[in-house]
Formats: structure tokens, sequence, C-alpha cells
């Protein structure tokens, strides 16, 4: 385009020669002479002004010219500013949100079996991914703070005191007063050496190694005893008694200010006991393994959970007309908030990229992505230069 635009200056140049040379052949040389060199003045003026945008005519450094180099950061803070202001406006982007029916497009999406199964896959391999950078350390003091948290806020008695009134309520006491028992005995059956090493500690030295045995013998057929009798008895005594325990247990645990004391003391020792970190730890472990297991099968039930899951949203969606105007709304308070949030830093983003760019990269741009009309602008103005001159040649043979 530059060669056209030039070329068809030096073409009125020689025009103008020529007709300046043959001037004495006729009247009419004198309208092509006028055409020729008003031509010329156009031709020059349009290229002197496209030249002046981006470079110094003839390397003059004429004022006001070379005007996208020397602006380079202005430019560069107009683009940002333009594309903040009209591109990134959260009115309009969120009118254009609620054009493109968001909940109608995405259950259509979703019912799609493959789609869904796409989505799912994509959320098991970033479940999967996210296990594996995650710092078991940190998460197992995290779920242990939740722990503590939670328990911590929940008063230890009157929970305790709950519990047992329900077992009370539902008459379970005898289940549990008969487990109790079947425990005990179980207990002393498995530690039959360390039984009898306590109670040989309790004798004097003077009494028989066989008495121990005896005594631990007796124990345990005493335990068997009751263990058989409350299985047999629905109404054994220990029953009635054990219920009038649990009555007296709930009424203190409830109303008893040195109970209720004593029951956050222990709490608070719980939570401060090693134990519950390890137990964090041990659950965080066991948890992570399994949906490590789920996430890594490609047939595994979590994805066909998850899939199943999608289908069913995109379905809700298609057919309650509640939850797509809910989803509506989130897509349009969404795309305010990221607009809100982000836009200046979009608009930043360009102006730096802008200033990034040498003064010879900018220009060059800007002539490769505007430089055929401003030609265009250089051949025009050879013509109407021309066509202007013709004009006013004509006129003046009139005065």
């Amino acid at each position: 385009m530059k060669r056209t635009a030039t070329g068809l200056l030096v073409a009125v140049t020689i025009i103008f020669l020529i007709a300046s040379v043959f001037q004495g052949l006729g009247w009419w040389v004198g309208f092509i002479r006028a055409f020729a060199e008003a031509a010329m003045v156009g031709a020059l003026a349009d290229w002197f002004a496209v030249t002046a945008l981006f470079r110094h005519p003839l390397g003059i450094p004429i004022p006001h010219t070379a005007i996208i180099p020397e602006r380079k950061d202005r430019i560069a803070e107009s683009f940002g500013s333009f594309i903040e202001r009209n591109f990134l406006d959260p009115d309009k982007i969120v009118v254009r949100v609620r054009r493109q029916d968001v909940a109608g497009r995405l259950a259509r999406w979703l019912r799609q079996p493959e789609r869904s199964s796409q989505l799912a896959d994509l959320a098991a391999e970033s479940l999967s991914a996210l296990l594996r950078v995650a710092n078991d350390e940190e998460v197992g003091g995290l779920i242990q703070r939740a722990l503590s948290e939670r328990v911590a806020a929940v008063p230890a008695t009157p929970l305790v005191a709950k519990l047992l009134g329900v077992m009370v309520v539902e008459e379970r006491q005898r289940d549990v007063l008969l487990q109790l028992a079947r425990v005990a005995t179980e207990w002393v059956e498995a530690n039959q050496a360390g039984i009898r090493r306590r109670i040989a500690g309790e004798l004097p030295s003077w009494v028989p190694r066989i008495v121990d045995q005896k005594i631990y013998e007796r124990l345990l057929d005493g335990a068997r005893k009751v263990l058989v009798e409350l299985s047999a008895d629905p109404e054994h005594p220990f029953y009635a008694q054990f219920t009038e325990t649990l009555d007296h247990w709930i009424v203190n645990l409830q109303d008893d200010p040195e109970v209720r004391a004593r029951g956050e003391e222990l709490k608070q020792d719980l939570l401060q006991h090693p134990l519950l970190r390890e137990v964090a730890g041990d659950l965080w472990q066991d948890l992570k393994r399994s949906l490590t297991k789920q996430s890594t099968a490609s047939d595994s039930s979590l994805r066909q959970s998850i899939a199943l899951g999608l289908s069913h949203l995109g379905d809700v969606l298609e057919t309650d007309p509640e939850w797509r105007s809910r989803v509506d709304s989130w897509a349009e308070d969404l795309s305010r908030y990221v607009i809100q949030r982000y836009g200046r830093s979009a608009g930043d983003f360009v102006t730096q990229t802008v200033r990034a760019w040498s003064a010879e990269e900018v220009t060059r741009k800007i002539e490769l992505q505007f430089g055929r009309d401003l030609q265009y602008i250089r051949i025009n103005g050879t013509i109407v230069g021309g066509l202007a001159g013709l004009v006013i040649y004509t006129f003046s043979l009139f005065l």
C-alpha cells in the first residue's frame, strides 16, 4: 500500500512536469497541470500527516511528529482504561450473561452422559492431585483443632446426662449392665497373670503363694456367676440398683456444680492429650487412603456417584424454574464479583504489557494494524487534492 500511494505521487509529479513542458500545446493543458500540481500538494501533505504518526518525516525532528513512539506510555494507559471502561463494565457484562441462559445451557450440558462423565473424571483427578500435595501433618492439625473447637463448645456433663437419659428412657440399661459384666469377666480371664501379681503384692510375705491363685479363682468365679445370673434373671436386683445409680448420675451431671466443673476439667484434659492428635492423624490417613483409591480408579464408585449427581443436577435445572433462576442469579453475581475485583487488574495488565514493548515494536504493531487504511488516506488525498486544484483553476479562469 505504501508503494501504491508513493507510486501515485510519482505519477502525478511526472504528469505535472510533462504538462509544464508542453503547456503551449493548448488551453486544455492548463487543466492537466493544475490537477497534477494540486494532487502533488495533497499527496505530500497526507504523506507528512500519516508519517508523522509513526516517525519523524525524512528523519527531521519536526515538533509534533513521531507521535506514537513519543507517547507510548500514554497510549498504554489509554488502551488499559479503554478496555476497562468499555469492555469490563459489570452492568454490561451482567446483561450479556443474563441473555445467555446459563442455567439452561448448563442443564443441557450436564444431561449428556459423556459430559457428566468427563466432569466427574476431572473432579476425581483434581481431588487425587490435591491429596498428593496435601501436607498430612497440617491437615491432621487442622482436624484436631476443628474437633477440639467443636468439643470445647459443647458442655460435657449435660451431654453425658442426655445420653444416659436416652438409655434409661429406652430401657437399655439392662443390656448395658449385662455387656459391662461380660466385658469385666472377659478382662479378668485375659489378665490372670497381672491380677495375681497385684494380689500377691498386697498380701503379707509370710502368706503362701498358692493363696493369690485361690483369690483369683474366687474373683473369676464370682464374675462368671454374676454374668450367668444377670443373663438368666431379667428381674435381678442388680438391674434396679444400676438404674438407681444412673438416675443419680443424671441428676448430678445436670445440676451439681462440682460435678459439672470436674467434667469440664476432664474434657480439657482430653482435648490437650496427645492421643487426640493421633486420632485426628489416623482419621485423616484413613480418609486420604480411601479417597485416593476411589479417585484413581477409573470405574470407582466415587466417579460414578459424581457423574450421577451431575446428571441429576442437569435434570433438576431442566425442570425446576426456581433452581434455574437461582443458578442464573449465581452466574450474574459471580460475573459482577469477578469484574469488580479483577477488572482493574485486567486493564493494568494491558497497560503494563504495552509499556513493556519498545517504541519501535508499538509503532510496528499499530502501523500493521491500521497502516493499510492510512495509506488509503494518502491515495484519497492525492485524488481529492487534484480535484480541488482543478476546481480552483477553473474558477480562476472565470475570474
